[in-house]
């Protein structure tokens, strides 16, 4: 018996073609990854391997199709993802906030909106963080600052939402955190959210973050007026299963 097997001779310029696609998507770091797959369309073309005649060219072109089908170029990328304990992707805000103001007496707070876009079809959120980046800190009162108490937060929630109802804690503050010399500048800091937000972010959509009072009476202060937060940004980090 030979191979390829004789058929028609378009079926094996197809089969041809066919396999140079597949092979590229079926890397053999890939092929490694599928090792524990079964899969039912592998087991007929490896079944075929016995016969011969042009019945098997057409068979061969139909499961090679059939394959290119099931491992698309969006799945081949899904298989490299599968190469990472847990995959991720990253979603920082579009624009940053100049100056944030910090006052002694509590008030709402808006912070950077986040774009969460082109989540990957098919895959389920495992987790969900947020992480601030604040660029600087300057002290505008005449003593020491810093964050004057406890259990003063952060909130997020999906833009079509509202406050008071559709959000969640997203970061809490440290008290006596962020403390700056009176009338000085100083570096600024990451602070990472130990909430899992998920919850909230659920899919593709805009996100709020704001330091909220009016609905929630959680709204962080400083023992001087002003601390300013100077070029403040945010990103979301979605994880996958």
């Amino acid at each position: 018996m030979s191979y390829p097997p004789q058929g028609n001779k378009a079926d094996v310029g197809t089969i041809g073609t066919d396999v140079t696609t597949l092979l590229a998507r079926l890397t053999a770091a890939r092929a490694g990854y599928l090792e524990n797959i079964n899969n039912a369309t592998l087991k007929t073309l490896a079944a075929m391997r016995g016969t011969d005649g042009a019945a098997v060219a057409s068979s061969w072109t139909a499961a090679l199709a059939t394959a290119l089908g099931n491992y698309n170029a969006t799945r081949a990328g899904y298989l490299d993802a599968l190469n990472r304990d847990r995959p991720s992707m990253l979603f920082p805000c579009a624009l940053s906030k100049a100056i944030i103001a910090v006052p002694a007496v509590a008030a709402d707070l808006a912070f950077p909106d986040i774009v969460v876009a082109n989540l990957p079809d098919g895959l389920s959120i495992a987790r969900a963080d947020l992480v601030l980046i604040i660029g600087a800190l300057f002290d505008t009162s005449a003593a020491e600052n810093q964050i004057a108490a406890a259990s003063k937060t952060l909130r997020i929630k999906v833009s079509t939402g509202a406050w008071g109802t559709d959000d969640i804690v997203a970061l809490t503050f440290v008290q006596n955190s962020l403390q700056v010399d009176s009338g000085a500048y100083r570096g600024g800091t990451v602070l990472f959210g130990a909430t899992d937000i998920k919850s909230v972010v659920t899919g593709n959509a805009t996100y709020n973050l704001v330091s909220e009072e009016t609905n929630r009476s959680d709204a962080v202060i400083a023992t001087g007026a002003n601390l300013e937060l100077l070029d403040v940004s945010a990103v979301i980090r979605v994880w996958f299963n």
